[in-house]
């Protein structure tokens, strides 16, 4: 025999399990049994009759069920709320603090592994004469840089491998018109520069070679610096603003942009200690146009967390894991469309106590 269930009964079974953990069926369940008869349990205990609901009433109670179940269904479908995107200065103190836990180590040079892009305009003239017209290139490069602790012993930049490309095909008609002449200069946001028309790859260049003042090295922004300087730099995030404006040089009141680059150099070419590191994304953290753009991949493709400041033309790329410092890029901002200019990708660093291994030296 079978028995309708008792709308009572069923509206118990509705609770919520979070506020009865006695409840034995879900909402879904108890719509199903309010919907047909279910059958009786073998072996149970006849109960007294009981006089039946009229039948507005049944309806009643079952609609209160099916009410019952549509809000306990929506309350438990809820989507949870997008994160908030970190603020940058999180995101530079929790880069810091990996940064600062890592274990030191320390070598005879400070060794990056990584390649590089940068927009160049040149021109020649053609080989029957004329006047030169500016031709607009891409060069790509992939470089070693070998920065000596000791200031006995010379820093080098070696390029292991270099191509250069015309930007449209107007640039690569005027070239060839030109003679196709090498497309070189070895650049980017956060290499060395290597002035001039370079030779086909390998090759490597001293870089602290004081005979010539615009390729000497090491520097930050405007100044020539040198690796004791470098190395003695203090950890604290005040006393390397104040250091960092002072070698700003002669060339105006320092700004957040300036102090961001001078930073980001340190970070990417230059050997600090660990604590320096943390230092430094603790001073970034504290300049106020500083700002998170969110996950972003660098020139390689590498997931990171994308740092620059507001209305700034640098930009950087830190892996979430280490803190570490993916890649520096240079923007061109015209009105809403940005060009990238510049960039430079680090596949490695750190210390070691290798000799470099030099191909021919310019």
């Amino acid at each position: 025999m079978s028995r309708k269930p008792d709308p009572m009964d069923l509206l118990a079974k509705a609770r919520p399990a979070s506020l009865d953990r006695g409840s034995r069926l879900s909402a879904a369940d108890v719509l199903v049994l309010a919907a047909l008869d279910s059958p009786g349990e073998p072996g149970r205990r006849r109960s007294r009759p009981r006089r039946r609901l009229p039948a507005t009433l049944r309806f009643t109670a079952v609609a209160a069920v099916a009410v019952a179940a549509v809000v306990l269904v929506r309350s438990t479908d809820q989507r949870p709320a997008a994160p908030v995107p970190m603020s940058a200065r999180t995101v530079l103190l929790a880069a810091a603090q990996r940064i600062e836990t890592a274990t030191p180590v320390t070598g005879r040079y400070w060794h990056t592994v990584g390649q590089s892009m940068a927009l160049q305009e040149a021109g020649q003239g053609p080989p029957d004469g004329g006047t030169p017209k500016s031709v607009r290139y891409r060069v790509t490069c992939a470089h070693e840089l070998w920065m000596a602790k000791a200031a006995r012993e010379p820093s080098w930049l070696v390029v292991t491998a270099q191509s250069g490309k015309p930007l449209t095909p107007a640039d690569e008609e005027t070239w060839r018109g030109q003679g196709a002449w090498r497309l070189g200069d070895c650049a980017g946001a956060a290499v060395p520069g290597v002035g001039g028309v370079l030779p086909a790859p390998p090759f490597a260049n001293r870089l602290d070679d004081r005979r010539n003042p615009e390729v000497s090295y090491p520097h930050v922004g405007a100044a020539h610096v040198t690796t004791e300087q470098v190395m003695g730099l203090p950890d604290d995030p005040a006393a390397l603003k104040k250091v960092l404006q002072r070698w700003t040089g002669p060339i105006g009141q320092p700004s957040d942009e300036s102090l961001f680059a001078q930073a980001t150099s340190l970070l990417s070419q230059l050997p600090t200690t660990l604590k320096v590191r943390a230092g430094l994304y603790r001073m970034l953290a504290g300049l106020p146009s500083v700002r998170n753009i969110g996950a972003t991949s660098d020139p390689l493709g590498r997931m990171g967390t994308g740092i620059e400041l507001l209305g700034g033309s640098r930009r950087i790329v830190i892996d979430d894991a280490s803190g570490r410092l993916l890649a520096v890029e240079e923007r061109l901002s015209d009105g809403d469309r940005a060009e990238v200019t510049a960039w430079t990708a680090l596949t490695a660093s750190g210390w070691t106590d290798a000799t470099p291994v030099l191909p021919r030296k310019l």
